[in-house]
């Protein structure tokens, strides 16, 4: 089993995509703040996260999105492209596709 972080201050957002993901066999570990993120992954072993979906604002025009990041590229992260990030409001659908993409 795979396990994605989802790191949102929205606790209805975690919600939301915890439940969502759920059916597809992942393992869901939500946190309200990149500090929480931190020491877990620190706790943790970060190779044991597949992937990570941190809240973020699109870079030109700074819409909440989900932004999604392994924790082994945490050094070679570009941020620059909206393509790459989940715009909210998102669907169900759009959630699945977009982190299947990326696990």
């Amino acid at each position: 089993m795979k396990t994605i972080m989802i790191v949102d201050d929205n606790s209805n957002v975690l919600e939301q995509v915890r439940d969502s993901l759920r059916e597809d066999d992942l393992e869901i570990i939500t946190v309200k703040n990149n500090r929480e993120a931190l020491e877990l992954m620190h706790g943790d072993n970060e190779k044991n996260y597949e992937l990570l979906l941190i809240d973020s604002l699109t870079p030109d025009s700074k819409k909440p999105a989900f932004f999604p990041m392994k924790p082994s590229d945490t050094k070679n992260v570009d941020t620059t492209n909206d393509a790459d990030f989940l715009q909210k409001p998102f669907t169900k659908e759009e959630l699945i596709s977009f982190v299947k993409k990326r696990v």
